[in-house]
């Protein structure tokens, strides 16, 4: 009998590890979570990401966007490529004309063309809630944000993103390639050489890219139409200094914009 009840001991003891193993395998496999989900969001990257070509959207739709970004896009205003000319109110940008994309973004405060204040984007973007907002960043600080990574640098694009959309929600964002610069640049402020510099934009530009199709933002893809054959900023559309644009530069890209416009709902 002794005996027996040692069986049944043992028996009881191995069945509890098998349901113990069960148990521990089971937990270790994930949920199928493809189906309707994984459809919604290709859906969504298919609809948006990158702007393709479509037909001539008009000088309507260029007016309808808020520009925000470095000194390339201040710039916009001296050129006088935008409504009403250097008056234009289309651009928001800081007392000194540029900025730097960072964890800070949310927090840096622009002049607001409208009634000349300095708020943030976030404030800015309540009061105005445009159609469209174009941001365009990546040659400030470029080395240090490829040094720090991928991630980082999502995460100081995403921040923005965020703070216009929670504070904007119906206005459609573009994400905007960075320009590329000319071989002529000074870069002796810089520890890499010109053509390193715009393999470090490039990289850049491709980060924002993959960002967008993983967020479902547009993305704008208009350093293509200002390149050389070798990928540096085209000579007649430089101003001199190898990296601020002329006015046939803007007029290019404005071009680029408009003929890749947004056709469908999104952001």
């Amino acid at each position: 009998m002794e005996k027996y009840n040692r069986s049944m001991l043992s028996i009881r003891k191995l069945l509890l590890l098998l349901l113990c193993v069960a148990y521990v395998l089971s937990a270790c496999v994930k949920p199928d979570v493809t189906g309707d989900i994984s459809d919604t969001a290709a859906s969504k990257l298919s609809a948006n990401a990158e702007l393709a070509a479509t037909k001539d959207m008009g000088e309507e739709y260029i007016d309808s966007i808020i520009f925000i970004g470095e000194s390339t896009t201040y710039h916009l205003k001296s050129r006088e490529v935008l409504k009403n000319g250097k008056n234009t109110r289309q651009v928001w940008s800081t007392s000194a004309g540029t900025m730097t994309l960072d964890m800070g973004i949310v927090d840096v405060k622009i002049v607001y063309p409208d009634t000349s204040e300095e708020i943030t984007i976030g404030e800015a973007a309540s009061r105005k809630r445009p159609d469209i907002f174009v941001l365009t960043f990546g040659l400030n600080g470029v080395i240090g944000k490829v040094k720090r990574g991928e991630e980082y640098y999502k995460s100081c694009y995403m921040a923005l993103v965020n703070e216009i959309e929670s504070n904007s929600p119906d206005s459609k964002i573009i994400v905007q390639a960075c320009p590329p610069v000319a071989e002529n640049m000074d870069v002796s402020a810089y520890s890499v050489n010109v053509s390193t510099l715009n393999e470090y934009i490039d990289v850049l530009n491709a980060w924002a890219r993959e960002m967008c199709a993983e967020q479902g933002i547009y993305y704008l893809a208009s350093d293509a139409v200002l390149k050389d054959d070798r990928g540096y900023l085209a000579d007649e559309y430089q101003a001199g200094d190898g990296y601020h644009l002329t006015a046939a530069a803007y007029e290019k890209m404005l071009h680029y914009i408009r003929t890749h416009g947004i056709v469908s709902e999104g952001k």
